[in-house]
């Protein structure tokens, strides 16, 4: 009796893993088969563009660290709002020309080296 129960019991754990071992397939109709395939193919080609470098500190406060680590002086852009302001009217057509020339002017000014 005792050997029967665990042949038992072995044979059902046999049938029972081997009937899960492909249950999904049997039952999936041809185009959801042929969409699992397409799922399970990848073909390799995408390089990886995430950044999975370890920060320290939320994506705020590694954002600003960056930003306050660029020099403000080595900046090729105009900077309008310290140029000196040309002797033109604001209303003048002319005006937005001559604040520009004035900046570019001031941006070019050379400053000696240290020694």
């Amino acid at each position: 009796m005792k050997k029967t129960l665990i042949l038992a019991v072995a044979v059902a754990g046999a049938l029972t893993f081997a009937a899960s071992a492909n249950a999904g397939d049997a039952v999936m109709s041809p185009k959801a088969q042929e969409q699992a395939d397409s799922h399970r193919t990848v073909s390799g080609t995408t390089p990886d563009m995430i950044d999975r470098s370890i920060k320290s500190g939320s994506p705020k406060q590694v954002e600003f660290a960056a930003f306050t680590r660029k020099v403000s002086g080595t900046d090729s852009g105009i900077d309008l709002a310290n140029a000196p302001r040309p002797n033109l009217s604001a209303k003048d057509p002319n005006y937005d020309v001559a604040l520009r020339e004035n900046a570019v002017k001031q941006s070019n000014i050379q400053v000696a080296p240290l020694k």
